[in-house]
């Protein structure tokens, strides 16, 4: 899943810098449905479901009046040339746009830039394309990406990486609550929102949208049995579970919303899982962290053929 595809950008922890080693260098679980707490109408939650499940008969046509109707604004996230050597620097390498120098459009990379974002990390961005990884990066972790480099050390597979971040750099703590070490696993999201965005056969489109809005049930009927108030999916601060989730409900926002016609702004103005990503998506360590709307449906263009 490393290489499947995934606002406002910004300049801060990933600053057009040398990646090299020097400057002389050339740059560019508790259970997924809990009690609700007193006061928390779990109705909405049965409603929200039904929504899922029914009038599937219209939904064909509601995605054709509504495909490429949206699109995400963003800016781009300054990012710095492929470098020859292995740098010291702490270096994100990531997938690269269609131009091949700009940044791509991997939800992994951007859950990676949320966590390195939020802990403080001055760091740069190292877009590659399929024929100009660097030697070490192919000989050493087969050309794998997302990788961080920091120290001369390369890290890689998204899951360790966040962890890595997290217990490696000072700044607010990202630990997810061992209650809730599986609720990503569990909402399926990202498999889901995979799934019906590079589905290319109409007649499954159905189906695969009631799959996806199941998913946003399971974690929407989590956030209902989080104590009233709460403002991201474990606590009032982001944690590495909220990285992941935001990564893949973006891919919703910009690539599932022009290619299929459906976004989480069809779902009502207070709904959980809606409110929950406008509150996340407001934080500078999520904008200035996205690839460009436009660049997240190249990709997953590219992933339908």
């Amino acid at each position: 899943m490393e290489g499947l595809p995934m606002t406002r950008g910004g300049l801060a922890g990933s600053a057009l810098r040398p990646a090299g080693p020097a400057p002389s260098l050339a740059p560019c679980s508790t259970a997924m449905v809990g009690t609700a707490p007193p006061g928390r109408a779990v109705t909405v939650a049965a409603g929200a479901f039904a929504v899922a499940v029914a009038g599937k008969a219209t939904l064909g046509g509601l995605l054709r009046r509504r495909r490429g109707q949206r699109e995400t604004r963003a800016t781009r996230v300054a990012c710095a040339a492929v470098p020859t050597e292995k740098p010291f620097r702490t270096t994100l390498f990531t997938k690269a746009a269609p131009d091949g120098v700009s940044l791509g459009d991997c939800p992994f990379s951007h859950a990676v830039q949320i966590a390195l974002k939020v802990k403080g990390v001055d760091y740069d961005v190292v877009p590659c394309g399929p024929n100009n990884k660097p030697p070490w990066l192919l000989q050493e972790v087969a050309g794998q990406m997302p990788c961080v480099v920091h120290q001369g050390i390369a890290h890689v597979e998204t899951s360790q990486i966040l962890k890595w971040i997290d217990m490696t750099f000072p700044g607010p703590s990202l630990a997810v609550p061992e209650d809730y070490a599986q609720l990503v696993s569990r909402a399926a999201i990202f498999p889901a929102v995979a799934e019906f965005t590079k589905n290319s056969d109409s007649s499954k489109d159905d189906d695969l949208l009631v799959n996806l809005q199941m998913s946003l049930t399971r974690f929407r009927m989590h956030l209902f049995a989080l104590p009233i108030g709460t403002r991201y999916a474990v606590s009032d601060t982001l944690t590495l579970a909220d990285c992941e989730l935001l990564a893949a409900l973006y891919v919703i926002q910009s690539a599932t919303a022009s290619l299929k016609g459906w976004s989480l702004n069809d779902l009502p103005e207070k709904d959980e899982v809606r409110q929950y990503y406008e509150r996340a998506a407001a934080l500078p360590a999520f904008s200035q962290s996205c690839y460009p709307p436009n660049v997240g449906v190249q990709g997953w263009q590219m992933a339908r053929q």
